[in-house]
């Protein structure tokens, strides 16, 4: 799987806006708070991205299994499992990017790079 550097260009154009026109307190705070929300999404994105692949994963393997059962109830029986396994990985994704949003909400705007 590829994966995606955690410094963009657009962080180090972000940083050189902050040193030329936005030299006030003001404009600082601004700066802090784009970078924090860019870095964020991007930390949510690939979460997402990860957790996609993984239930893919997952439904495929269900699908196979399903189309193995000889009747009606193991069929069911699958799918049942399927159901709650998926639920139990969705609540726990969403968990996930709560805390992602929750620490960088806490962080008050400063990414760690010097903010």
């Amino acid at each position: 799987m590829a994966t995606m550097p955690k410094k963009s260009a657009l962080s180090d154009t972000l940083r050189s806006i902050n040193e030329s026109a936005l030299s006030g307190d003001s404009g600082r705070a601004l700066v802090n708070a784009t970078e924090t929300w860019f870095a964020t999404v991007t930390e949510c994105q690939r979460e997402m991205m990860g957790f996609v692949s993984l239930r893919l994963g997952k439904d495929g393997e269900t699908v196979r299994k399903m189309m193995g059962c000889k009747n009606l109830a193991d069929v069911t029986a699958i799918h049942s499992r399927w159901i709650e396994e998926t639920l139990r990985d969705y609540n726990a994704e969403t968990a996930k990017l709560m805390a992602i949003c929750t620490k960088s909400v806490n962080s008050g705007g400063r990414t760690g790079t010097g903010g």
